[in-house]
């Protein structure tokens, strides 16, 4: 099952039911592609911008992954990180005629829209726990007592983020789960690269704080 992307123009392209399998096995065990690696040729955006939904499409299926995936960790359920990929999506295929390089990638474009789409969400309902389900146990592999080892270092890391701010945490997503560079998160967060430096540093030392209480 799909749920189609619908934009200003009609049908965009889908994203994908059950696309979060094996998105949410820890930090240490997700990757993604950088985002020079990642990003499309201008060409492609040059016809997109011109209204070629093909071209389109192609930049859907380019980003679709990590999108979802950085709505999947700033949200409470999948089918909200489903509804927000496809807004996210809906927004950019009407706005797209407004990007421009400038030293700021597609894929970094569409973060900042995905960010916007959540507070926007924020405003409209109730307030959603960032990262609630950003740290999954795998369904399979790992034996019982594995599990419930892991289990508990999930749950105890799950708890010691949720004390982070929400800069803080989109950082923690941004830096480690996304693999960005400081600039990077700094073109998609819209600061310099210094404070993204700073936000790293005071959240990763909040964290190990927190882990050490709960330890002793």
């Amino acid at each position: 099952m799909a749920n189609r992307v619908v934009g200003r123009y009609g049908p965009v392209a889908h994203v994908r039911k059950g696309s979060d399998d094996g998105l949410r096995s820890g930090v240490a065990k997700v990757t993604a592609l950088p985002l020079e690696v990642a990003g499309p040729v201008p060409d492609v955006i040059a016809r997109a911008k011109s209204g070629d939904r093909v071209a389109f499409a192609e930049l859907y299926d380019r980003h679709i992954d990590s999108v979802y995936r950085y709505l999947l960790y700033r949200v409470r359920e999948p089918s909200d990180a489903e509804d927000l990929a496809s807004e996210v999506f809906t927004r950019a295929f009407a706005n797209i005629h407004r990007y421009r390089w400038q030293g700021k990638s597609f894929l970094a474009w569409l973060y900042t829209i995905a960010r916007n789409a959540v507070t926007d969400r924020r405003r409209r309902e109730r307030p959603m726990v960032d990262l609630d389900n950003a740290y999954g146990v795998a369904e399979d592999g790992p034996t019982a007592h594995e599990r419930a080892v892991h289990g508990e270092a999930v749950d105890a890391l799950r708890g010691a983020v949720k004390h982070l701010t929400t800069e803080q945490q989109e950082v923690i997503v941004l830096r480690f789960v996304e693999n960005m560079s400081s600039r990077q998160v700094a073109q998609v967060l819209g600061k310099n690269e210094g404070a993204i430096r700073a936000l790293q540093f005071r959240a990763l030392g909040r964290l190990r704080k927190l882990l050490t209480s709960e330890v002793a």
